[in-house]
């Protein structure tokens, strides 16, 4: 088990992975990744480090001081360091986000031309990318390495979304990432399609489509997802009552709660808290 360091909250995942000479020699390989909750005391400060760095904010907020110069990185915001020079990067009031450190044989170069301008990227398709981060992350944890050829692939992916010309909608005035903002913020709430295609001012149809477009789910997938992950979360870091738990991400009964982490991760929610050993 890798060891935790400070400021890191119960429920977060690092996970060290070990390619193999031939994936190192002619892939992009995954080194360590991993998925943080972290208070306000978290903290990395590293004169270089050999391996770049993504990193996806998924809440709160972030500071960076990289090559002489401090920045700032909030939800939905992406890191993408090559890490070869003295860094910083810390939480400013706490924050969830996912990692992945990586390397191959030109990654430092396209890390560095990708990050030109700032190692900070905003762009439409970080939500993507996010998603996908946290699939590789999960993937990783439950089962390990794939085959050398999908590891490269899956890493390039993410290099490739993050290295095509910005599209003319900001991430922040994207309806599609306005409505994920949405649904991470009222997952208590009953959320349907029409009321989510009413708030990006599209048809339920177009809604859809570009929805899993930008994301990789159907809307309610994606709802569905995000309730899991909070479930999770609460029957980790707090003692609440799977009913309470239920109650708190959308659902009318722990019955409803229980038939989701059955299907989802092969267990009861109270299975679940258990395995985990946190309560």
């Amino acid at each position: 088990m890798y060891e935790l360091g400070a400021g890191i909250l119960p429920n977060s995942i690092c996970v060290p992975l070990t390619a193999t000479a031939r994936a190192q020699a002619l892939y992009f390989y995954p080194v360590l990744c991993g998925h943080y909750y972290c208070d306000s005391q978290y903290q990395v400060s590293r004169p270089c480090y050999e391996n770049p760095l993504l990193l996806f904010v998924r809440s709160g907020s972030m500071a960076l001081e990289y090559d002489g110069e401090t920045y700032h990185a909030g939800k939905g915001d992406i890191l993408l360091l090559d890490c070869d020079r003295p860094h910083t990067y810390r939480t400013e009031s706490g924050a969830e986000f996912l990692y992945l450190h990586f390397d191959g044989s030109n990654a430092h170069d396209l890390v560095r031309a990708i990050a030109a301008e700032s190692p900070v990227v905003q762009r439409e398709e970080n939500m993507l990318i996010g998603q996908r981060l946290y699939d590789m992350v999960q993937d990783y944890q439950k089962v390990g390495l794939g085959s050398e050829a999908e590891d490269s692939m899956r890493i390039y992916q993410l290099l490739t979304w993050l290295a095509l010309p910005p599209r003319k909608l900001s991430r922040r005035d994207n309806p599609i990432n306005q409505t994920v903002e949405y649904i991470r913020e009222h997952v208590g709430d009953a959320i349907t399609l029409r009321e989510l295609a009413d708030m990006a001012h599209l048809s339920a149809c177009h809604y859809s489509h570009e929805f899993k477009r930008q994301t990789g789910f159907s809307p309610m997938e994606y709802v569905i997802n995000t309730r899991l992950e909070k479930a999770k979360m609460l029957l980790l870091q707090t003692t609440m009552s799977v009913i309470d738990i239920a109650y708190e991400v959308g659902y009318e009964s722990g019955g409803s709660l229980s038939n989701l982490f059955i299907k989802k991760v092969g267990c009861s929610p109270r299975e679940y808290r258990r395995t985990n050993g946190i309560f």
